[in-house]
């Protein structure tokens, strides 16, 4: 491993020392910066300015160079020393990207999942992230929203709109955003007011999922202090999936029962189908050129078809139809396309589920809500922030989880994570060759979970009570962080640059988790009214409770050289920390212990180089990096859809090497190429975990194979271990393997021409073509979840004003039309056919856009 490691550490130095030669040899040229952005001619033989400065108002300096808030000041693109990139508002528009996924598409290395139920969504930098099937998981990439950061998954259910810009920050980030961000920062900047009035607007039409948007804006100074901007969008699809499903028989309804109460009511629409409305006010207070305040409040409602209405069945299916618990679904299919079958809810189980009311369409509504305060004080050798932030995020959903027809499993789920936190920064300017920022941190979090779930109605029915229900479950999780960080930089020389800081975080996590009614037939295992669960903190019969605390130290050390302004070359030693805690979306059950829902606190640390700059008389940018980290205690979660139970646990490590290179040519006044490449190989280490589904009848428990890429649990005589029903167990050693999420290789390729088209006006189109290598959805690495290797094409025709005062755009996503996995996991009802593989459901990302838009802004 040492070897190895200064073996990637040499790469990067010759990187380094290939890359000061050729920008010096260069000295004499600079070049523009990313789309849409100009940078001001500078002295070539002069380095960047050294002076910290505010975290700056707007995404562009006056000159219009690209600034970015990667080290909570105001610096430009080239000359921070962070793997970063950037969408401007421009390219946000060219692309439609309108929610967490659609911005991920456009960054390799980054896949965003959006699960809606339970955790909401995975996020991924670099292959490094966690899935969304837990309440109580946060993900190893932070999202902060004007400054507000959040890591639960549910950011990734909401859509954004009017925003101004998009940084992707890579590798670990705790320095500057803290915990949870190991593996990167996306950094959204909503607009603000503008110093004149200003109206503006956008409507769209989406012809594949008869989709239509609109939003508009309206900005600018309400008095000489005081500037406001009011946005609002409104976005209405009837669905790009379609449900096949039909009303049938239900084959799992107990006799007892009328039979008329128990039929399969069919879908809630012939396509899957969801809507949303946003809007965000925004105040900001300027008495003078020193203070600044700045308040925005985002506010969302949305309407699906449930939790379970987005996923579907991937298979691998014996005869091409889905099977739940050994019944086949006439209406299914098993392969990741545009076609799914699931239904309304059983008209007997919606009676009597309380919080129904007797409404059994299968549905869900997501309402979440996000405020800041930031406040800004710019003296003459120090500048002071004040970032508060409130987020809210409740989700309540009623649908069938199986992804078939018979809707065997249905649960109603009422969840909702509240956030506060408060940060104080203070950021010297002393003109010495030494400035400090240092800042103080307090967050305070809850997660609430309500869960009422039914597992087959025909085993689940207690005609004692007439309850229709499997388990009851209650849960919150409650989080305090404090933290304290701070750095130091040194102009060492005048074109170097040392800067060195550490964050301390100390983390307590408490939780609570009780069913309230547990079925007491069949599945007598979910009746916990008096079971003591061991390691419980609370010793009261039927609660499993618990605490978690750990503290961390992350520090982080920075040099970087400007051979000619307009170029960095930094190497960095980095440091990343994701917090432990519980996971409380598990069903708890009489075999449930404390250390089946907990894990540990989750660690990153290495070094990475990177050089940036311009060249060829500012024509060409180029951004690279080469890395090596360590990740410990990688935080994993499978499901064992057999017993309905979350297998939550830690791997021992993964050890990540990889490179990257963006570039942007401008090979004339019209045409500019863009590109961008990712390599990172991933590899498990000291890692191993749960097999995937796959059922062994306990009469061939000791003479069937293990599936493939499994093997037998044994007992120190080499005999299989058994579980208490008799059937083997199995697991998957996993050294060697990349995590779930993680391609090797991935890349874009595009340009944008633009050409007069007359007086005033102009037209433009752009092509893009984006690369993945394979990888698995499920951290189960089940068969069926391996996502082979695929290409996407995005192109756009616009035309309009040159200014940007009104334009038309033809916008095509995903034309080669690849619906590709985003995530995967053991389908519940999918093991019923032994010594095969378990069937999977999965996230699959969205076909063939074609949006015509029409754009105004006056």
């Amino acid at each position: 491993m040492k070897a190895r490691t200064h073996g990637a550490i040499r790469m990067m130095a010759l990187a380094a020392v290939g890359y000061s030669a050729l920008a010096t040899a260069a000295a004499q040229t600079t070049l523009a910066t990313g789309p849409s952005a100009t940078t001001a001619a500078t002295d070539p033989q002069e380095a960047p300015p050294a002076e910290p400065q505010a975290v700056p108002d707007t995404a562009s300096s006056s000159d219009g160079e690209i600034v970015v808030t990667a080290r909570l000041r105001r610096e430009s693109l080239l000359n921070v020393p962070v793997a970063v990139s950037v969408l401007s508002e421009q390219a946000i528009a060219k692309y439609n990207a309108t929610d967490l996924t659609k911005i991920g598409e456009l960054t390799p290395t980054v896949i965003v999942s959006n699960y809606r139920t339970i955790g909401g969504g995975s996020i991924a930098i670099r292959g490094i992230s966690s899935p969304p099937t837990q309440v109580g998981y946060e993900q190893p990439v932070s999202v902060a929203i004007d400054g507000i950061q959040s890591s639960s998954g549910r950011v990734a259910t909401l859509g954004f709109f009017d925003i101004q810009q998009v940084e992707v920050l890579k590798g670990p980030q705790a320095l500057f955003f803290g915990k949870n961000s190991p593996a990167g920062v996306i950094s959204i900047t909503t607009a603000g007011p503008t110093d004149r009035f200003e109206v503006g607007g956008r409507v769209g039409y989406e012809f594949v999922a008869d989709e239509v948007t609109t939003e508009g804006h309206v900005s600018g100074p309400i008095t000489d202090t005081i500037g406001g901007r009011v946005a609002v969008r409104y976005r209405d699809a009837k669905g790009w999936l379609y449900n096949n499903a039909q009303p049938a028989a239900n084959p799992f309804f107990p006799a007892s029962l009328p039979a008329s109460t128990g039929g399969l009511p069919g879908p809630p629409g012939r396509r899957v189908g969801d809507d949303e409305l946003m809007g965000r006010v925004t105040l900001e207070f300027k008495p003078d050129n020193r203070f600044s305040a700045s308040a925005k409040l985002f506010g969302l409602v949305a309407h699906d078809q449930g939790g379970g209405s987005f996923s579907q069945n991937i298979g691998p299916c014996s005869d091409g139809k889905p099977r739940s618990f050994g019944v086949v679904d006439p209406f299914g299919d098993c392969r990741a396309d545009n076609q799914t079958s699931f239904s309304n809810i059983v008209p007997a189980i919606a009676n009597r589920i309380p919080a129904l009311n007797g409404d059994n369409r299968s549905r869900g509504v997501n309402t979440a809500w996000i405020g800041s305060l930031v406040m800004k004080y710019d003296a003459d050798k120090f500048n002071l922030s004040s970032l508060t932030g409130r987020i809210y995020n409740r989700y309540r959903s009623v649908s069938g989880l199986t992804h078939t027809v018979d809707n065997a499993l249905t649960t109603y789920e009422n969840t909702s994570y509240r956030a506060f936190s408060q940060e104080l920064r203070l950021l010297t300017k002393l003109e010495g060759p030494l400035n400090f920022l240092v800042g103080a941190y307090y967050g305070d979090t809850r997660d609430d979970l309500y869960n009422d779930t039914n597992f087959r109605a025909d085993i689940s029915y207690n005609p004692a009570n007439n309850r229709i229900e499997t388990y009851e479950k209650v849960a919150w999780l409650k989080g305090q962080t404090y933290s304290a960080f701070g750095q130091a930089t040194w102009l060492v020389l005048p074109k170097v640059e040392l800067a060195a800081g550490a964050r301390y975080t100390s983390e307590t996590k408490r939780t609570r988790n009780q069913n309230l009614y547990g079925v007491n037939s069949a599945l007598g295992r979910f009746n916990t009214a008096t079971t003591v669960f061991p390691g419980s903190t609370d010793a009261t019969p039927g609660i499993l409770a618990g605490r978690f605390k750990d503290d961390n130290i992350s520090p982080e050390a920075t040099l970087s050289y400007h051979p000619v302004a307009n170029s960095t070359i930094y190497v960095a030693y980095k440091t990343g920390f994701k917090s432990g805690g519980f996971g409380i979306t598990s069903p708890i059950q009489t075999v449930t212990t404390l250390s089946d829902i907990d894990f540990n606190s989750e660690t990153a640390r290495g070094f990475e180089a990177g050089a940036k700059g311009e060249l060829f008389d500012r024509r060409l940018r180029l951004s690279s990096s080469l890395f090596a980290y360590d990740f410990r205690n990688l935080q994993v979660t499978t499901y064992d859809a057999s017993t309905i139970r979350f297998q939550i646990s830690n791997a021992g490590a993964v050890r990540q090497r990889g490179g990257e290179l963006e570039a942007t040519f401008d090979a004339s006044r019209m045409l500019r190429l863009h590109g961008a490449i990712a390599y990172v190989h991933n590899r498990f280490r000291g890692y191993t975990g749960q097999c995937y589904g796959y059922t062994i009848p306990a009469a061939q428990a000791l003479t069937a194979a293990a599936p493939p890429g499994c093997s037998f649990v044994t007992g120190v005589n080499g005999a299989r271990q058994l579980t208490a029903a008799g059937t083997p167990v199995l697991q998957q050693v996993l050294d060697g393997r990349a995590p779930a999420r993680s391609p090797d290789l991935s890349g874009n390729a595009g340009f944008e021409l633009t050409v007069p088209a007359g007086s005033n006006l102009e037209a433009g189109i752009t092509g893009d073509a984006f690369y993945s290598s394979s990888y698995y959805a499920s951290d189960s690495f089940a068969p069926a979840s391996r996502q082979p290797d695929f290409w996407r094409l995005n192109a756009s025709a616009r035309i309009g004003s040159p200014d940007g005062r009104w334009g038309m755009s033809l916008i095509g996503r995903n034309l080669t039309n690849k619906y590709y996995l985003l995530f995967a996991g053991d389908r519940t009802g999918g093991t019923s056919v032994p010594l095969t593989q378990g069937e999977q459901r999965g996230v699959v990302a969205r076909g063939r856009e074609v949006l015509l838009q029409a754009s105004f802004r006056y």
